[in-house]
């Protein structure tokens, strides 16, 4: 690899649309819930193209890691000690949050189905809808020590195509239904991590090639534009077919390489936007807190928001006040001691938050969303 860069900027916007997207689904998903369980065709569309957040979030997470091991190499105490202090804690305390909140709300009963079965399901982050992607990541984390040996760009191609095929064999043609008991329950989990590995696999894949696929992005960003219109498109026509997809569908195999490789090849445009890059740079900071906090903000939001705000029209402001809520409470809970350990938020030097240039860049930070 050619010599690499301490700070890079692009992972904070994609981190940042990929969280804006994650919020415009669930968004969408309580226009949903308040207009009888039926979108329109404004929501059904905000609401099926946003769901290539949450892959996106898998690239940079592999991304992260990958890269950081390149420029720091792997040192395996630190690995665990720092995974444990930045994603174990905080999911371990939201899971528990989030199951006290609906216990209390909504008088849920988790141990229903017995206490193995509530174990293997709170490990899935089925706690609360969200959650299940913290547990994708910490699945990653127990492969990963095994993944940074492999460090020949031949070999990231081969692995690439490998987890590509395992992908697509795990969404079409693996059945965990045929399977009995608690077996069924741990392979019909959505934070079944083979359905979800070319992503971060992908990321990978990109930290390997990093400066070349940023060159390659650069020199092609009007044809990666279109490729995204054209995806979006396909997109579409997918779910007017067959209905609502979820965020780990096939196409998105193609669709999110796409989209990465073309948010690369405008970012030196957007870091001359001022306003557009600060406000990326926020929220692709504060990413990982606002996946966290966001849906029960949103939940509040539901519940003691008049009726008006979920007229169709006023969507860009009932998502622009969910977003603004959110990042309060993130602010907040930044004031508590101990802070860290609740909610991961990487740090921006000083120098940095002053002067917003066109060469300004960010530090890479070893958190992953």
């Amino acid at each position: 690899m050619g010599k690499q860069r301490n700070h890079i900027y692009e992972v904070h916007y994609i981190r940042a649309i990929a969280s804006l997207m994650v919020l415009l689904v669930h968004v969408s998903a309580a226009y949903y819930y308040q207009h009888d369980q039926k979108y329109n065709e404004i929501t059904l569309f905000i609401n099926q193209i946003s769901r290539f957040g949450t892959p996106m979030f898998a690239v940079i997470s592999g991304f992260l890691l990958f890269y950081q091991t390149i420029i720091k190499g792997f040192y395996f105490k630190r690995f665990v000690s720092s995974r444990f202090t930045k994603i174990g804690i905080p999911f371990f305390l939201w899971s528990g949050f989030y199951l006290s909140f609906m216990i209390l709300a909504q008088n849920i009963q988790p141990f229903e189905e017995g206490y193995l079965v509530f174990l293997i399901n709170f490990a899935f982050g089925d706690s609360f809808y969200h959650l299940y992607f913290m547990s994708i990541v910490f699945q990653f984390y127990l492969i990963f020590p095994l993944l940074q040996l492999i460090r020949s760009k031949k070999s990231w191609i081969l692995l690439l195509f490998l987890a590509a095929l395992t992908n697509l064999y795990i969404l079409k043609f693996y059945a965990p239904g045929q399977t009995e008991g608690i077996l069924k329950v741990l392979l019909s989990q959505r934070a079944f991590l083979p359905s979800w590995i070319f992503f971060f696999i992908f990321g990978g894949f990109l930290a390997y090639n990093w400066e070349g696929l940023i060159k390659f992005s650069q020199k092609n960003k009007i044809v990666l534009g279109l490729s995204v219109l054209i995806l979006t498109a396909l997109a579409v026509l997918e779910y007017k077919i067959i209905g609502s997809v979820p965020s780990n569908r096939a196409t998105n195999l193609v669709n999110i390489p796409i989209i990465t490789l073309f948010i690369l090849g405008i970012s030196e445009d957007i870091m001359k936007i001022r306003f557009l890059n600060r406000f990326l740079t926020k929220v692709g900071t504060l990413s990982m807190a606002i996946y966290l906090v966001h849906p029960f903000v949103l939940y509040i939001v539901q519940t003691i928001a008049p009726q008006f705000i979920w007229k169709t029209t006023l969507f860009p402001i009932t998502f622009m006040i969910v977003l603004a809520l959110t990042i309060a409470v993130v602010k907040l809970i930044q004031l508590l001691p101990y802070n860290q350990y609740i909610l991961t938020v990487p740090k921006i030097k000083e120098s940095q938050k002053n002067h917003w240039k066109p060469q300004t860049t960010i530090k890479v930070s070893n958190t992953t969303n």
